[in-house]
């Protein structure tokens, strides 16, 4: 055990200083009081390891080919900063793992400013307001359904994210009523999708709807 020679106090921890005068502790070490959690890191170490020797080995080999074989233009430029999205969404994910709800609705939020800002640096073909936004709604409205139901997630944990999703999803209606989606099939499919959504929250879920908005929202 440490012991304090000012506060006269025997300390269970291996802390190299007291925790109430900051005076310097003597003694052993002993038993830590708390046993240590690791995290998801420590837990799957050698898997991230490989994840990010494979993702720099790629970015590197892609960067060298590029300058090797400089005819196509700068593409590395796009793998490189295709690599770095794909950590900013994982790392934001493994953060919040432990909620779902809203882990998925920030991550919709982050994949689509992504694609826009991917489209935008290469040319701004329209792909991403086309494909990734509704696409993205979609499957982030349809994961959380399928969430609540085989989790049996009380109402008040998924139905505010829930609202929020549907909102990204109807997010398309303002594109395509200004005409800067040119293919339509995925934005209609999302919009539908949101609106019925809502139809059915409404309908089966509008008191424990509106509580959660009042709790949260301080309405």
């Amino acid at each position: 055990m440490k012991y304090c020679d000012k506060c006269k106090v025997t300390i269970r921890s291996n802390e190299a200083v007291c925790p109430l005068c900051q005076n310097r502790l003597v003694g052993t070490e002993g038993e830590e009081i708390y046993p240590e959690v690791p995290t998801i890191y420590r837990q799957f170490e050698m898997f991230f390891k490989l994840l990010i020797l494979s993702t720099i080995l790629a970015g590197v080999g892609c960067v060298a080919v590029n300058l090797i074989l400089p005819q196509g233009g700068y593409w590395s430029v796009f793998v490189v900063l295709g690599i770095l999205c794909f950590w900013i969404s994982l790392a934001y994910a493994v953060k919040k793992k432990d909620n779902i709800p809203k882990n998925i609705t920030v991550q919709v939020v982050i994949l689509s400013l992504l694609s826009i800002g991917w489209d935008w640096l290469t040319g701004w073909r329209g792909w991403s307001l086309d494909f990734v936004l509704p696409i993205t709604c979609i499957a982030a409205m349809i994961s959380l359904s399928i969430i609540a139901r085989v989790t049996k997630m009380p109402a008040g944990d998924y139905i505010v994210y829930l609202i929020v999703d549907i909102v990204f999803g109807i997010v398309p209606l303002i594109f395509y009523l200004t005409g800067l989606v040119g293919i339509v099939i995925p934005s209609v499919i999302c919009i539908a999708l949101s609106l019925l959504s809502l139809s059915v929250l409404i309908l089966f879920e509008g008191k424990n709807m509106l509580q959660e908005i009042e709790r949260n929202f301080h309405l």
